[in-house]
Formats: C-alpha cells, sequence, structure tokens
C-alpha cells in the first residue's frame, strides 16, 4: 500500500486536485455516482478512490457516456478497478461521425481498448433492445404509502422495472390496506 491511499482532501481541496465545483461533487453524491465523505460537516474527509473516481468520471464524460451509465458501471467497480481504469491511457479518438452515431444507438460506451473489459453492464442493466435505455439525468420520486412508510424510487426505470414498481406499490397498498 503506497502513501497515495492514505492522502485525504477536504471538499475544497478534492475540487481543486480533480477541478471541480463544489456544487459537482454534492451532485454526484447524490446521483449516486460518488461515494460520500467520511464524515459530515466541516470535518467531512474525502480520500483518493473519490479523486481517481472524480477523474474517471470527467474522463468518461468527453467520451460522451451518460452519468447514468457511468453510475451503473461505478457501482460495480472497487477503488483498485477505478485506478486500472485510469492507467489504461486516454480515450480513443473516433474515427468518424457515424461510428459515434452507431456507438449511440448501440448503447456502447467509448473507452480505450484495455478499460473496455471493465464497461461490461450491471447484472441488473437491460439487455433487452426495446427497453429504454437509462438517460444521462434522474431523479427521486417519494412515494407516500402510509404517513411513515414511504418508497423511494430513482427514475428514469426501464419499462420492466417501471411496471415491478407499479405492482410492487398496489402490493404494499394492499397489504396496508388489510392491516386497517
Amino acid at each position: 500500500m503506497d502513501d497515495k491511499e492514505h492522502d485525504t482532501y477536504d471538499l475544497a481541496g478534492l475540487c481543486e486536485a480533480a477541478d471541480v465545483t463544489v456544487r459537482t461533487v454534492r451532485y454526484y453524491i447524490q446521483q449516486g455516482l460518488l461515494p460520500g465523505p467520511s464524515a459530515r460537516g466541516p470535518n467531512a474527509r474525502y480520500g483518493t478512490g473519490h479523486l481517481d473516481r472524480l477523474r474517471l468520471i470527467r474522463r468518461l464524460q468527453a467520451e460522451d457516456a451518460p452519468l447514468a451509465k457511468i453510475r451503473l458501471m461505478l457501482e460495480e467497480l472497487d477503488d483498485q478497478a477505478v485506478r486500472h481504469m485510469l492507467a489504461a491511457g486516454e480515450p480513443r479518438s473516433r474515427t468518424s461521425a457515424l461510428d459515434y452515431i452507431h456507438a449511440l444507438r448501440g448503447g456502447a460506451m467509448l473507452l480505450s481498448e484495455p478499460a473496455q473489459a471493465w464497461s461490461r453492464p450491471a447484472p441488473h442493466a437491460p439487455a433487452a433492445p426495446d427497453q429504454r435505455a437509462a438517460t444521462s439525468r434522474s431523479q427521486w420520486e417519494r412515494i407516500v404509502l402510509l404517513p411513515d412508510v414511504e418508497l423511494h424510487v430513482r427514475r428514469p426505470l426501464t419499462r420492466q422495472h417501471h411496471r415491478k414498481v407499479d405492482k410492487l406499490i398496489e402490493l404494499a397498498r394492499d397489504l396496508f390496506d388489510e392491516e386497517a
């Protein structure tokens, strides 16, 4: 283990090292792209893993990968895997606009060759072409089942997951109605 793994940053230091704004870091944490700090408030500390993830997010965004796909990919990676992807080098350049459009329609992430092994879709990612792909924007929906019981869902969802969430809501409401 090298000393680099023990480096910690306050929020301002992390932002300076990653060349991002405070607002960006907070947004990425809210969207699940970046884990939260080790503590809250003025004692919040961020590690090298946070910095590496920020750098990888920026690289993938430069390759036009949507944030939703980046989030799904990062959920599957530990800090060592993120470091490996960063060490793999700069993204390859596209050869034509047609390649870019093909990659967008096919949902492929444009990564450098060594990094493609890490770009497999998450196991819960939709595989069927008729399912709607996640977009780069998402938001949480709060569904109140009872005054003290809520369900929180990150949208957008695939059609299949949307149907399952609707069924879950229906079953939960029926269950709570039976108790009354």
